[in-house]
């Protein structure tokens, strides 16, 4: 939806223009809304933004709003925000936005809040981050950015000890520091890395504070400059338990799961923990700083130029309307760990080949499109980084010629080492919505918090799992994200999370069935790829 721009004087008032946005102020369309602003002169006393029709707005059109604030105040302007939609407010009441901007709500006006003036260095967000606020926002009441749960320990758990080792952790990395705030000069949402931090401290607690601190679980966060994580370490007359919970633009599941607990759990047990001189901000830094990539935007949009949902997405057996999401899981039985050992592929290559020709075989198209997601760790210092580092490497395959399963799977080896080679132009594929509704692939290795009444090792003892957070499962309204977890014991479990509203149960399981099947496929190299599509 385009955006529609109304400017007129308000006529029961002197030296007022009120401008009425239409639509969506996203990425795409702020600079037309800039544009329009620049035209402006100072003959006027007030600016209103009528935002009674404004149906969706993100970071970019947020940074527009707060640059024409700037103006306003530079001219000795009056600015105001009139009546935005309920959703439009949420995000506003996310970010703190009325500690900048005055809010109306058919005359009852909300006092200004009041901004810090401690700055500190501003970093930008990455593609990963700003892609990830923006999604919150669609929906800023959900919990869908909370990454983490509760757990209930071992009795035998030396509280004093834990907590030590936890504080340590977060003391010894810069992301944890990381808060989310709007730059004084551009208005651009930014990041700085010098927030305080406070103690994790162990608190006693009866059995009825703790149902009511457990509702912490439920709550989405309020990230402008406010700490972006929540540790609670309690005590209650039914056992101890830890609650960890990070927002997610600032730590992917790498991070929390394969990181933050096993550095915890080395101090915990006074095992030696691997530094790395290398921080978070520097990354951000060094990510950001590179200049755009003429060659590396045109690949991405040459992978995605011809999406259709018809031909790259299993068929869809219902039409119920609104996105309704479900989740189905299934064993992986033709795949074990010890396979990789005798294979020249990368675990993640084979598992997308896979995935790429069970849907091309669904939708008897000869090409599929699938969007890869990555941890994002390559080097060696990046490995041990703390942070959101994930990327996302939109893949094609055209199976337009008769080849072998070793060459299909060399060939896709290359693409894929292509696509990393072009990362860092991957703010055109979300500034441009080039795979809103590709079939999205992640590999994950085990997951710390991964389903309710799961057991994770902590602390040379295992901790149950006891609550996530309720709405973690509406993050992005994809209509098929697939997740392989590769087990510590070697297998493997597929987790299909679909729109319920144009899939049924029945065809996710048949579409698991047939991964298995491509799984099984691949593992002759001189098999014919067209065979296993036939």
């Amino acid at each position: 939806m385009k955006l529609v721009i109304d400017i007129k004087k308000d006529p029961s008032k002197d030296g007022v223009i009120v401008v009425k946005l239409v639509g969506r102020l996203d990425a795409n369309t702020s600079p037309e809304f800039d544009e329009t602003l620049e035209k402006f002169t100072n003959d006027f006393d007030e600016l209103q933004m009528d935002l009674s029709q404004l149906d969706y707005l993100s970071s970019a059109g947020l940074r527009s709003i707060l640059v024409a604030k700037k103006w306003t105040d530079k001219e000795n302007i009056k600015f105001k925000v009139v009546d935005p939609k309920e959703e439009v407010d949420e995000v506003f009441a996310m970010t703190g936005f009325n500690r900048f901007v005055e809010i109306v709500h058919t005359d009852k006006e909300k006092e200004d809040g009041v901004a810090d003036d401690s700055l500190g260095e501003f970093y930008p967000l990455s593609p990963i981050q700003r892609w990830m606020m923006d999604t919150h926002f669609q929906k800023a009441k959900s919990t869908m950015m909370n990454e983490g749960g509760l757990a209930k320990l071992d009795d035998s758990i030396d509280m004093e000890r834990l907590a030590g080792a936890i504080n340590d952790t977060l003391a010894a990395h810069d992301i944890f520091r990381c808060r989310i705030l709007f730059h004084p000069e551009t208005g651009e949402i930014s990041q700085r890395f010098d927030g305080t931090l406070s103690k994790v401290r162990i608190e006693s607690l009866s059995e009825a504070e703790f149902e009511k601190r457990k509702l912490e679980l439920k709550k989405p966060y309020q990230i402008i400059d406010r700490p972006l994580f929540h540790i609670y370490l309690i005590i209650v007359p039914s056992g101890k338990y830890l609650y960890v919970d990070f927002y997610h633009v600032i730590m992917d599941g790498v991070a929390t799961a394969l990181l933050f607990f096993r550095e915890v759990d080395n101090r915990y047990l006074g095992k030696p923990v691997k530094q790395t001189g290398y921080s978070y901000a520097e990354y951000i830094r060094e990510l950001c700083s590179k200049p755009k990539n003429e060659a590396g935007a045109a690949y991405w949009r040459n992978m995605l130029a011809d999406f259709d949902e018809s031909k790259h997405l299993p068929p869809s057996d219902r039409n119920e309307g609104s996105w309704n999401f479900n989740a189905h899981f299934a064993t992986l039985k033709n795949i074990k760990k010890d396979l990789f050992k005798e294979t020249n592929y990368p675990e993640h290559t084979f598992l997308l080949g896979a995935m790429m020709l069970a849907i091309a075989k669904s939708t008897g198209s000869s090409s599929a499109i699938m969007s890869y997601v990555h941890n994002g760790r390559t080097t060696r210092a990046e490995m041990r980084l703390m942070g959101l580092m994930l990327t996302q490497i939109p893949v094609r395959y055209d199976f337009d010629k008769d080849i072998s399963v070793g060459a299909f799977l060399e060939d896709l080896k290359q693409r894929v080492e292509e696509g990393f080679q072009h990362r860092d132009s991957l703010e055109t594929v979300y500034e441009e919505g080039l795979e809103d509704e590709c079939a999205t692939f992640i590999l994950q290795k085990g997951n710390i918090m991964g389903n309710v009444s799961g057991e994770i090792p902590l602390c040379g003892t295992v901790a149950t799992i006891q609550e996530l957070p309720q709405n973690k499962a509406s993050a992005v309204e994809n209509s098929l994200d697939i997740h392989v977890v590769c087990e510590d014991d070697g297998t493997y479990r597929l987790k299909l999370e679909y729109d319920a509203s144009r899939y049924s149960e029945g065809m996710m399981g048949r579409f698991a069935e047939s991964v298995d099947e491509m799984i099984k496929g691949l593992q002759d190299k001189d098999k014919a790829v067209l065979e296993l599509l036939s």
